[in-house]
């Protein structure tokens, strides 16, 4: 039996020869014009290929904030990155000569096929079970098909010659196989599916934890969204990065179409080749001039169906690309309901809707078309399959050197060789879309693969990161630095211990920030030295770089030059403008982004788990509702859970659309309390309070920061550590209470640092309403 290893290299070779075939261009050997690409405007560089990618881009037209994705809340410090949300009707074409699909270019996409698929044969224990279990099936199933062969000729046989005793007989040796024949056919179907399931799961997952490695969700929608738009509304490279489109299409339907129909084409190529030597045996045995009308009339459909289905390759292309700006605009749509409610633009999102579902109608039309005219072909083709070798045999039956069975057995040969020979005709249409599919999917990898810091151009499309970050804390300082390039801001994450001292928490040094574009400079030349206990408040007018400054210390913008030192990602807490409700209970909100268990049993095989986000302590049902209390939000368990608290923490809704504004702001101050980090990021964290439950927030922070006093090991009384340390971005004069460095950010080199006066109380009409 093949190895696994040479089955998979016939399927990437048989392609090739396919690919080729279908879509050579005329310096190939004289073959068939190759089909352009579909549009300009963006590349994808796997290896030396150079395909025309579809540069439609989604814009949003929420702010960037420091939340999982750079859409929300915040102060809006770059209004020049804000997209309009439109897209362009100009497509651009590209030189038909550049993208005729040549024999080098076919090879590339093969080699991109294999470095998506194999990884899974290689690293999956269970998919190399079912993958073998499969073959074996195969197999079984095309003896099946070859003993059915003769049992027809023989049961023809006996009715042509009326011959009572045979023709019993063969019925009874035609039950007796179907007995054992279907059972395998049912089987081996059944095993092909569940390999094509456990193939999408495992690539799904591994394509997730790429997306989610090392923030690479962030950086592609950042690129993307600060890419802007040249004048004929086409998005491109820029800097050196690919930008991606709709990536959440990428990873549902172009991954589950790459492992369907790749085990498609790998089931029909295999069983093509196993019936091609069977069959090719009866055939010439029958006559060897069915044999060579076979390959004659096998390449003349091959040849007409590639020249007349060539442009169903941009055009399908073109399809996938549609259907996703529909749907991503569907979903904004009901994601924004309210706000469009509330200004009345039911008119105006219509009319986007209509010319969306527009071009989807227009590129649905056109394919119509082209298939209409590949059709017309293909079906006079297979009709002229049931006379052509009845037509070559049917001078020897009549002269009678053969009987009626033979016919039957010439006809059922010819068409299961026809079958293994015109794979193009057969699948014209779902070859190109798959080949498109390639493309997408593989640009899409590439594009994780150059936004993650941790890997690098060597590593395959699918190999897991380094670990990024350690989730152990030492006894001695560790630091990692993670470098971007040479123009970028060079990140220091550095474990500290806890200690009476005065630790630096964060320490920033000749910071140049630039917009992800890097057309302007919000803010240059900055140094600033954050110890522990030490509260900044940082101020300025709207547009001069304060949440940009925050995306900085996060590690999500990284575009300007400097270096910024902090603690460890575990040790920190970002808390946005409009903080991100997960799915889950009202209790997963308070835990989010720690969980309080792991178990491998809930992912896919061959998911890689990471502890940073595990809960430091262990909390029960009520101290979560005490922690509800700290923050004004003791009644939302009884709401929810009809009276009964422990039913309302476990209670899942949509939150985010469920909670205020302000309480889900204060949910988030409850996040603190569970997750006890060191420094603190508030980005207008209290923008929805009044100013008696803002005062009562920053209370809870400075209760938290507290110092209290210990006695050590030496029974003396000393002052413990500070708890945490907290950065805050704002407007309100209140804040100035709660805060001890105030920085000042006029714009670019203008800054000034002040220490803030302490004041021995708050206000009275700050406490008056909750003390």
């Amino acid at each position: 039996m093949m190895t696994k290893m040479n089955l998979l290299r016939v399927v990437v070779f048989a392609y090739q020869l396919l690919l080729a075939t279908a879509w050579g261009s005329s310096n190939v050997g004289g073959g068939i014009a190759g089909v352009a690409s579909s549009e300009s405007g963006r590349r994808h560089y796997v290896a030396a290929a150079k395909f025309a990618i579809p540069p439609h881009y989604q814009r949003s037209q929420n702010k960037f904030q420091l939340n999982s994705v750079p859409n929300g809340g915040g102060d809006n410090d770059v209004e020049s990155l804000n997209g309009d949300g439109k897209d362009d009707d100009n497509t651009s074409t590209t030189n038909n000569e550049e993208n005729n699909m040549t024999l080098e270019k076919a090879s590339e996409l093969i080699g991109t096929f294999w470095s998506m698929a194999y990884p899974y044969y290689k690293e999956s224990q269970s998919g190399r079970r079912l993958f073998y279990g499969m073959i074996v099936l195969l197999i079984m199933n095309s003896s099946v098909s070859v003993a059915f062969s003769y049992i027809s000729k023989d049961f023809w046989n006996a009715l042509s010659s009326k011959d009572t005793v045979e023709f019993y007989n063969m019925m009874t040796k035609f039950g007796a196989a179907l007995v054992v024949g279907a059972p395998v056919a049912v089987l081996y179907r059944f095993q092909r599916e569940q390999l094509a399931v456990h193939w999408r799961e495992w690539m799904t997952d591994r394509t997730l934890q790429l997306y989610n490695s090392n923030r690479v969700y962030y950086a592609l929608e950042r690129d993307f969204f600060a890419s802007g738009e040249d004048s004929e509304g086409e998005t491109g490279s820029k800097g050196g990065a690919t930008l991606i489109d709709n990536p959440d299409q990428r990873i549902t339907e172009d991954v589950r179409t790459f492992t369907a129909f790749s085990l498609q084409l790998f089931i029909e190529l295999a069983r093509s080749m196993i019936d091609l030597v069977s069959f090719s045996f009866i055939l010439y045995s029958i006559q060897p001039q069915l044999f060579a009308t076979i390959i004659g009339y096998a390449a003349f459909g091959t040849v007409t169906t590639s020249l007349l289905g060539r442009s169903l390759l941009p055009l399908n292309f073109l399809k996938l690309r549609t259907e996703a700006d529909l749907r991503y605009l569907l979903v904004r749509i009901r994601e924004n309901a309210e706000s469009i409610a509330f200004y009345g633009g039911e008119d105006v999102e219509g009319k986007e809707v209509s010319t969306r579902l527009r071009k989807v109608v227009d590129n649905k039309r056109e394919i119509n078309v082209k298939q209409r005219n590949l059709e017309l072909f293909t079906t006079c083709y297979n009709y002229f399959v049931q006379i052509v070798p009845v037509a070559v045999v049917a001078p020897q039956y009549f002269a009678g050197s053969i009987q009626l069975g033979v016919i039957s057995q010439s006809v059922g040969a010819f068409n299961h060789i026809l079958n293994d020979l015109s794979v193009i005709v057969n699948d014209f249409e779902q070859l190109s879309s798959f080949s498109a599919g390639i493309e997408r999917l593989s640009t899409f990898l590439t594009a994780m693969r150059d936004a993650d810091p941790s890997r690098s151009s060597e590593d395959t499309l699918l190999a897991l990161p380094a670990e990024f970050n350690a989730t152990s804390i030492d006894d001695e300082p560790v630091k990692e630095e993670a470098e971007i390039s040479n123009e970028s801001i060079q990140l220091n994450l550095q474990k500290m211990p806890f200690t009476n001292g005065d630790n630096v928490l964060m320490q920033i040094n000749q910071l140049r920030l630039n917009t992800p574009d890097r057309n302007r400079v919000l803010i240059d030349n900055l140094d600033l030295t954050i110890r522990e206990g030490q509260h900044l408040l940082i101020v300025g007018s709207s547009g001069c770089g304060k949440s940009s400054l925050l995306r900085a210390i996060a590690g999500l913008w990284t575009a300007g030059s400097g270096s910024i030192t902090r603690v460890t990602d575990d040790e920190v807490y970002f808390l946005p403008q409009r903080p991100y409700c997960a799915l889950g209970s009202l209790k997963d909100q308070l835990l989010y982004p720690s969980t309080e268990s792991l178990n491998a049993d809930d992912y896919p095989d061959g998911h890689r788990l990471s502890k940073s986000h595990l809960l430091r302590q262990s909390l029960t049902d009520q101290d979560l509702l005490d922690v509800l209390d700290m923050v004004d939000l003791h009644e939302l368990p009884y709401r929810f859970g009809d009276g009964d608290p422990i039913k309302g923490l476990n209670e899942v809704l949509d939150w985010g659309n469920t909670l205020s504004l302000g309480e889900q702001q204060r949910l988030a101050f409850g996040r603190l309390v569970v997750n006890k980090p060191r420094l603190v990021i508030c980005d207008e964290a209290t923008s929805a309070l009044d100013v008696a439950s803002e005062a009562k927030m920053y209370s809870l922070l400075r209760n938290m920061a507290q110092k209290d006093l210990k006695r050590g090991e030496d029974n003396k009384v000393a002052l413990s550590p500070s708890g945490l340390t907290f950065i805050s971005v704002g407007h309100r004069p209140s804040l100035l209470a709660y805060h001890d460095i105030k920085l000042r950010l006029n714009g670019g080199a203008d800054y000034d640092v002040t220490q803030i006066e302490k004041q021995s109380v708050l206000p009275q009409s700050l406490t008056s309403n909750f003390m």
